[in-house]
Order: C-alpha cells, then sequence, then structure tokens
C-alpha cells in the first residue's frame, strides 16, 4: 500500500480543521490524502430502512464537499474518499490501519483553556497503532486553512524510557520535513532532569537530521506541567503514548493527556515500540 494520510470526518469543526492540516501535510510528504467518514449502521428494523439511507447519503455528501474544497484549495493533493460502514465510530482505527498517519478532529476549547476530546478522538489517541495528530477546531472565524498555518518550532517531550525512539523519529522528521527548528523538551519524572542523557538520546537524530536547528531544554516541572505551559507558540507537539491500549477504558498516559488537551496547536501521538 502506498503512503498516505488519513483523517476522520464528522462533520464538526474540528474534523474540518484536521482536513485541512493533513491536506497541508500531505502536500509538504507529496503523498494521497484519504477522506474517511464512519456510516454508523443503525440496528436493523424494517422503520429504519429509509433512515439508514438517509444517513449513508449524508456521509456520502460530507465527503463529497470536503474532496471538492480540498482538491480547490489544494490542487496538487490526491485527495480520495471512503465511506466505512461499522458499528461506532472507533471503526476508524482498523479502517486507517494502513496509513502512515491518522488526523481527528478535537470539540475545540471550552469555557475552561484546555482540548476537549471526543470520543473518537480519545479512542484513537488511545488505541491506534498508527501515530495520530489531533487539530483543534479554530477559536475564531478564521478560515481553517489560516488556522492551520501556524510557524514556530516543533516541540517533542523527550522520555528517557525505553521505546522513546519513535517520538523522536518522527519529530525530527517532521521538523526537517518543514524546515522548522526542533525543541526537545525533557523533565525530570520524580527527580532531577538528567541534561547528560537528553544530550546522548539526541545525538543519533542530529546526525541523521544535520540541517535541523535542535534546541535542548531541561526543565524541573514534571513532564506533564512542562509541556503544557511550554508549547505557545509551537507549530506542532510530539509525545509519546503511554499506558496500555487494552482494558474498557482508554488510556494514554499523563504526558500525552496534559498535551492533547492543552496544547494550543496540533498534537502528534506516536506509539512507542
Amino acid at each position: 500500500m502506498h503512503e498516505e494520510i488519513a483523517v476522520g470526518l464528522d462533520g464538526s469543526p474540528g474534523s474540518r480543521s484536521a482536513a485541512h492540516w493533513a491536506a497541508r501535510e500531505a502536500q509538504v510528504r507529496e503523498v494521497p490524502l484519504r477522506l474517511f467518514h464512519v456510516w454508523v449502521l443503525p440496528p436493523m428494523t424494517a422503520q429504519q430502512t429509509a433512515r439508514e439511507g438517509e444517513q449513508a447519503l449524508a456521509g456520502e455528501r460530507l465527503l463529497q464537499h470536503m474532496e471538492s474544497e480540498l482538491r480547490e484549495q489544494y490542487p496538487d493533493v490526491l485527495v480520495l474518499t471512503r465511506l466505512v460502514p461499522g458499528e461506532s465510530p472507533a471503526e476508524l482505527l482498523p479502517a486507517a490501519r494502513g496509513a502512515a498517519l491518522l488526523v481527528v478532529g478535537s470539540r475545540g476549547l471550552g469555557a475552561v483553556r484546555g482540548l476537549l476530546l471526543g470520543s473518537v478522538a480519545l479512542q484513537a489517541v488511545s488505541r491506534s497503532e498508527v501515530p495520530v495528530v489531533l487539530v483543534r477546531a479554530p477559536v475564531s472565524a478564521a478560515a481553517p486553512r489560516e488556522a492551520a498555518a501556524l510557524t514556530g518550532a516543533v516541540v517533542a517531550g523527550v522520555s528517557l524510557r525505553p521505546g522513546h525512539e519513535t517520538v523522536l523519529e518522527f519529530a525530527f522528521a517532521a521538523a526537517e520535513r518543514h524546515g522548522a527548528p526542533l525543541l526537545a523538551l525533557h523533565a525530570g519524572a520524580g527527580g532531577p532532569p538528567d541534561r547528560d542523557a537528553l544530550t546522548a538520546a539526541l545525538l543519533p537524530w542530529r546526525e541523521k537530521h544535520a540541517g535541523v536547528r535542535v534546541v535542548e531544554r531541561c526543565v524541573p516541572d514534571g513532564p506533564a506541567r512542562a509541556l503544557a505551559t511550554g508549547t505557545e507558540r509551537a507549530r506542532l507537539v510530539v509525545v509519546g503514548r503511554g499506558g496500555h491500549r487494552s482494558g474498557p477504558t482508554p488510556r494514554m498516559g499523563p504526558v500525552a493527556h496534559a498535551a492533547v488537551h492543552r496544547a494550543p496547536c496540533p498534537v502528534a501521538v506516536v506509539p512507542r515500540t
């Protein structure tokens, strides 16, 4: 399968912003963009047959409208669509399993500053087998394309635990792809941050991506608080997913949780190896 970027659409402002962000990313990567909409199948009864057809038609219209909008604004991006029938919106995850990246929207900002996750976004960032980028709805009437055109550094929340390499790989590649600096942010968890260990962890990635300007920062705050307060002007925040995917309640770990709920910019949640 060719590399492509997948987007989950549900008609919300957040998913529209996610589609525009993903289109820009597909443009930079020179890969196709595939729009998914999960058509939730109701329990089958004779009375629901007509409604079922209406829901399917509404899903097709949503995909067609977004496809036309993106083709007009990003004419060099190949935009594909897929309507996915399923029992719940979580069917998006197996449908997008073959993508290089899954992009979903949030519900936007509420009265309390923070990112409000819908059920699909929560399932995606907690359980997806591929990296997920969460994009919030714009806080103003600005067009999604304008809201997505953020400048600044790529911020990587660097854990020195086993498996952190996937976060660094994603963050360095994103910084190089967009010509952005990389801020490697490390906070001590239960003790002071280890600057020497951070430098050593970054060294192979600095050598591989020699054109990326890297700023190392060790902070005394806990990692969740450091990420929540240190991303005001970031282009993208990249964190690893902790916790376990099994069990009835999705888990992502405290650092990823803080980033996706508090960071004002798109957040990439990368499964650790």
